[in-house]
């Protein structure tokens, strides 16, 4: 005969999710990611670059496509009682804050412009995070 458990805790559906999220903090990339992009906000309790990050970290890891799926993840992510992430309005005035100004180069000989961004912040803040976790040799 099969035994059946009746559990009390509350689930969810999002696989390993929390597991993830314990291994993303106990790995200090939070903080790298904090002190790469600078504090956000004049008041401590804004949710800082880290928070902005971690939650489209998070919900793509769980199948979002885009911002607004966002909103529909954090009562999930609200399961657990560490886990405190902004919704997408958030997230995306986070990332327009990131934003740097387009670089255009001109070409005199084909005549036509090239519009590229170094993103040189968010470009840094990634070889910082590949250091710290050791990828590189």
């Amino acid at each position: 005969m099969t035994k059946v458990a009746i559990k009390s805790d509350k689930i969810t559906s999002l696989g390993g999710i929390f597991h993830v999220m314990d291994v993303f903090s106990k790995l200090g990339l939070n903080q790298i990611i904090d002190s790469s992009l600078g504090q956000r906000g004049s008041t401590s309790t804004a949710f800082q670059y880290s928070d902005i990050i971690s939650s489209l970290f998070y919900s793509y890891l769980c199948g979002a496509d885009c911002l607004e799926d966002i909103n529909t993840l954090v009562a999930q992510f609200s399961l657990s009682p560490k886990c405190t992430l902004p919704g997408a309005d958030t997230v995306g005035r986070g990332l327009k804050e990131l934003k740097e100004a387009n670089v255009v180069y001109a070409c005199d000989k084909f005549k036509h412009a090239y519009k590229y961004n170094k993103a040189e912040k968010l470009n840094q803040l990634l070889l910082t995070m590949v250091k710290h976790l050791g990828l590189t040799h």
